[in-house]
């Protein structure tokens, strides 16, 4: 029995540590937009720009690990400065739910689809970067006739050798993986974000306080890191179940990467896809990594004006 009492304790205790840690990370960085709601999910999105813009509007989905914050403070605010642009947390990130199989790239697509339907957001271009990338190519194989373009942003789009980093593994652990959501990522996570936003950037340099402004510190909430997780951790097969669809796309779509891209092969993915989609164009952007969004914004933005014609 006392064997009891102690494991109530002790749970009593992690759920209080890590609600506290939760509450401090969201008191620092709040929702920044409002709360679409659909299919019975609720969607934290940024709603920007003139509506009235003769140019298509934009979504931009985000990548792992990051929320909304990180593409509205690279490639949003300058896009809403003559057009509408729509930024959502990927379901079940940042500030957004999701269900059950909110891990797989059709659900993602198909809610931020209703998202855009729910606004009247009418031919976008969609523009995904990094795993936000391969939400974007389902987003393209599902409902590309209601699309005005697709922008691919060191993009995931093709299997890859190799596995996922061991907090990814054992997140999907029974019991384990809850425990170290709840006791190890507040801590772990924040220590490690310095050199994760370091690598993400190399060889490039992080925007001043990037760690503070893009709200990182909300991906080692225990939901949203378990929501992150799952996605990553599902991600191979997902590509693997698309891959062999992209030849079905017959829209504008422009593929950028960073030649320097480490934690994105430019040649498993970027440099592979461009020959599989007729028309598609390929930028590779030179000494340049992960992060291009922030590094390159320009030479993006005029990218993004160019499928806009």
């Amino acid at each position: 029995m006392n064997g009891f009492v102690a494991a109530g304790v002790l749970l009593c205790v992690v759920a209080g540590l890590s609600g506290c840690a939760s509450w401090n990370v969201e008191r620092r960085s709040p929702p920044i937009g409002a709360f679409i709601e659909v299919e019975g999910e609720r969607l934290h999105v940024v709603d920007a720009g003139p509506r009235d813009s003769a140019k298509p509007p934009v979504i931009i989905i985000h990548g792992a690990s990051v929320n909304l914050r990180d593409v509205k403070m690279s490639l949003g605010d300058r896009l809403a400065e003559d057009r509408r642009v729509i930024m959502i947390d990927r379901p079940g990130r940042g500030y957004s739910t999701r269900p059950g199989d909110g891990w797989r790239l059709a659900v993602q697509a198909r809610l931020i689809k209703a998202v855009a339907d729910t606004l009247e957001v009418e031919k976008p271009i969609i523009v995904g970067q990094s795993l936000g990338g391969a939400v974007a190519l389902s987003y393209g194989l599902q409902y590309q006739d209601e699309m005005s373009g697709l922008v691919l942003l060191a993009a995931v789009s093709h299997e890859w050798p190799g596995g996922i980093a061991w907090y990814n593994s054992v997140s999907q652990v029974p019991v384990l993986g809850h425990l170290l959501r709840r006791l190890v990522i507040p801590v772990y996570g924040a220590l490690a974000a310095e050199d994760g936003i370091e690598e993400s950037f190399h060889p490039d340099e992080a925007p001043e306080n990037y760690y503070e402004r893009s709200g990182l510190a909300l991906l080692f909430r225990a939901k949203d890191f378990r929501s992150n997780a799952a996605d990553i951790a599902h991600l191979k097969a997902e590509i693997i179940a698309q891959q062999d669809r992209y030849g079905s796309l017959t829209l504008p779509v422009a593929i950028v990467t960073g030649t320097e891209d480490t934690t994105v092969s430019p040649d498993i993915h970027s440099k592979t896809l461009v020959t599989e989609i007729d028309g598609a164009s390929l930028t590779l952007l030179p000494d340049t990594g992960h992060a291009l969004h922030h590094s390159e914004t320009a030479a993006i933005l005029a990218i993004i004006e160019g499928l806009s014609r």
